[in-house]
């Protein structure tokens, strides 16, 4: 038999395949945006019959009528992410959340744990072949497909024909039902200006030639509206949805550093509207797979340079995020949170990002000495890699607790600043002694970081101090010689504690400056470099660079000090000075060609030369005075 006359054997209405349910069935709806409504509005029609079906969903957009309650003896819906359509009926306790991983949930169908008798699911018309596709949702609906004793398809032309592993032949289907109506849409409201922000933050972490995911919120999919500039830029992602669109158009993604399906856009299922259900219908860029394919951490690990965007409703100082709940309140879910995070962080070149605003819209912080009660901790301390706020990125992966509070806080709005140190310290996370920056003088001045390349063509990042650097400072420090230490400090010194690198790293930005040079990238810095200016009794900024043995005459030194005399200048200050000993010709060298008219004396063995960054010169000359006393030596 053909599949033409097969297909109009089984083709029929809703009503009568839906007839064939019994009372305690496991009923499997397809997922999202291709929800059969036809189907679905037609189980809430015969439900009157019915008693205690499980209505299991993967991922729900919309608030259903059946789960009203007058359908409590009938029927109970069960989800496993839950979207803004759905989070009324969870929390009213029409609905149940099953908390677990995207990657788990085949097996769990596969198994039998997860009963279903009838699965009811959205198709697009056969094609020649008599293949159906399941269009924007794939996800575990083969799973289901196969596990489940009655398959009902609602054929509707409105569905997408999407490639890959999409497609079931009309001989697995036992009823169709022709239902032509629009999918239903989803669509995130945009981010505030802090929201953008945060993302823009989050985006400067995603290197060329990435591969992409980015979870269901706003924040998330703002990072991608960030990425219009980049190349070559792959997507690995669970969930397609129109914030992909943009870079798409614009030619950053596609897909052609990608290490798994390249030239591919990979997702199991597609939320969005209209345009991106265009977009995905048979378009060979467009790879629709399994669940079981997509999430699955050790394939997506096998993509180079993978970046796994999460967005958190809040994380505690410790770095215990919670994704999926404010308290109590399921406002999301898991879904594909730790596949994602587990696999990037194994990934050549790969980072997971929790990205969130540092406040909620009634201004109380998300970044909390301890989560909320009630609130699940979605990721583990030892599971976050990076956190994102609108002030910054932080590294957390590595750090001991002390050292996280310390990051943390940092990118924590400065309203809330104190008081999380004053927790941080009654929580015995952070010592007595740390110190923070007043409100507002310890804002990150971002706006001062610059990449410069050296004479031997290596590229060096410049940016200001922050709390975070603590220990490299320190380490710095101690890989310098001697004589490094007496040319920098003026003094021999042997060690370098806690207390000193705390005020060298905790500085207000608005009266000093001091700007470190780094190689390595994001979580990976190597300091190799130090310039540093603070105001003397006078007014007059006090100057000092060092650089590390090795990276000597390069032209590193001189970039320091450009960049730092520079902030000086704009600052308003006319003149900048520095103490140097006379042996330390190469520091004097440096100075010297600064570009500025220079002035000094030379005392008790000791060049205090002046800096007139008024004056700025092409050949500068240097006029040392000597004093008497220095001069008898």
């Amino acid at each position: 038999m053909g599949w033409q006359e097969l297909y109009r054997q089984r083709r029929t209405s809703a009503e009568e395949a839906l007839a064939e349910l019994r009372s305690g069935s496991g009923v499997f709806i397809g997922s999202g945006c291709g929800e059969p409504q036809h189907l679905v509005a037609a189980l809430a029609r015969c439900a009157e019959g019915l008693r205690d079906v499980a209505v299991i969903q993967a991922i729900s957009v919309a608030s259903e009528d059946y789960t009203a309650a007058r359908f409590a003896e009938s029927l109970r819906a069960q989800r496993y992410f839950v979207a803004a359509g759905a989070r009324q009926e969870v929390s009213e306790g029409r609905a149940d959340y099953t908390p677990i991983y995207l990657s788990d949930l085949p097996g769990l169908i596969e198994s039998g744990r997860l009963s279903l008798d009838a699965a009811l699911i959205q198709v697009s018309p056969p094609d020649e072949h008599g293949y159906l596709s399941l269009g924007v949702a794939v996800d575990v609906t083969l799973e289901a497909v196969e596990r489940a004793r009655l398959v009902v398809a609602q054929v509707n032309p409105a569905m997408p024909r999407t490639l890959g592993n999409s497609f079931l032949h009309v001989s697995l289907i036992d009823h169709l039902v022709e239902a032509e109506e629009e999918l239903l849409a989803f669509h995130l409201p945009p981010p505030d200006e802090t929201g953008r922000e945060a993302a823009r933050q989050a985006s400067r972490l995603v290197p060329e030639a990435a591969t992409i995911h980015c979870g269901l919120g706003a924040v998330a999919q703002a990072v991608l509206a960030e990425l219009g500039g980049h190349q070559d830029l792959g997507v690995h992602t669970d969930v397609l949805t129109d914030a992909y669109l943009a870079p798409i158009a614009s030619g950053a993604i596609t897909g052609a550093a990608k290490s798994v399906y390249p030239h591919k856009i990979v997702a199991s299922f597609c939320l969005g509207s209209r345009a991106l259900f265009d977009f995905v219908h048979n378009n060979p860029m467009v790879e629709m797979q399994p669940t079981r394919v997509v999430n699955d951490p050790a394939l997506i690990a096998q993509n180079q340079r993978m970046i796994s965007v999460h967005e958190a409703l809040e994380v505690d100082l410790t770095g215990q995020v919670c994704s999926e709940a404010i308290g109590s309140k399921i406002y999301a879910g898991l879904g594909g949170t730790v596949d994602f995070l587990r696999g990037a962080a194994k990934s050549p070149g790969g980072r997971s990002i929790v990205v969130l605003p540092s406040t909620r819209p009634d201004g109380s912080s998300r970044i909390l000495p301890s989560l909320s009660p009630g609130a699940g901790v979605s990721v583990t301390r030892a599971g976050v890699r990076s956190v994102a706020t609108e002030y910054g990125a932080v590294q957390l992966h590595g750090l001991s607790l002390r050292e996280r509070a310390v990051a943390l806080i940092d990118i924590a709005h400065p309203n809330h600043r104190d008081a999380l140190l004053s927790a941080a310290r009654e929580a015995g996370l952070i010592a007595e002694h740390q110190i923070l920056v007043p409100l507002f003088t310890g804002i990150y001045p971002q706006r001062y970081e610059q990449e410069v390349v050296l004479k031997d063509g290596r590229t060096v990042l410049i940016r200001p101090v922050k709390p975070t650097d603590e220990r490299m400072v320190q380490e710095f420090f101690y890989a310098m010689s001697d004589t490094e230490v007496y040319y920098r400090f003026l003094h021999a010194i042997k060690a370098f504690p806690k207390k000193d690198m705390q005020k060298m790293v905790n500085i207000d930005y608005h009266r000093e400056m001091t700007l470190l040079a780094l190689t390595g990238g994001f979580g990976a810095e190597q300091m190799v470099g130090v310039a540093r200016y603070v105001l003397g009794g006078d007014g007059v900024p006090e100057v000092d660079f060092a650089v590390r043995h090795g990276l000597q005459g390069k032209g590193l030194g001189r970039a320091l000090m450009t960049a730092l005399l520079t902030i000086a200048r704009d600052r308003g200050h006319k003149l900048a000075s520095a103490y140097v000993t006379p042996e330390n010709s190469a520091s004097l060298s440096v100075l010297k060609s600064m570009g500025y008219a220079v002035s000094g004396t030379v005392s008790r063995g000791v060049v205090e030369l002046h800096l007139h960054l008024d004056q700025p010169v092409t050949e500068p000359k240097v006029e040392l005075k000597y004093e008497e006393m220095y001069k008898r030596g």
